[in-house]
């Protein structure tokens, strides 16, 4: 569900992993040391993310995407005949 959000908004594949990264509460700092960059390269990457996302900050970044989880249905709905026959 998360990677679906990540395709939505366009995400480069380095702003996925710093989404990840943010959304698992990593500081810049430590992203930066995970990713082997510099903090200065993470600030930039966040910031495409919380504009391609359409929030402003990471606690609106971890929001949107508990409430995607929320809403989304716990199991895939079974096809007519696999409920038929469970």
């Amino acid at each position: 569900m998360i990677e679906g959000c990540y395709r939505n908004w366009g995400l480069t594949a380095s702003e996925q992993d710093v989404a990840g990264f943010t959304i698992k509460g990593y500081s810049i700092a430590e992203i930066a040391t995970l990713r082997g960059s510099a903090p200065g390269t993470v600030k930039t990457h966040l910031n495409a993310i919380y504009r391609k996302a359409g929030v402003a900050g990471r606690g609106q970044l971890v929001s949107l995407l508990v409430e995607d989880l929320l809403r989304a249905p716990l199991l895939e709905p079974l096809p007519n005949d696999a409920a038929v026959a469970a």
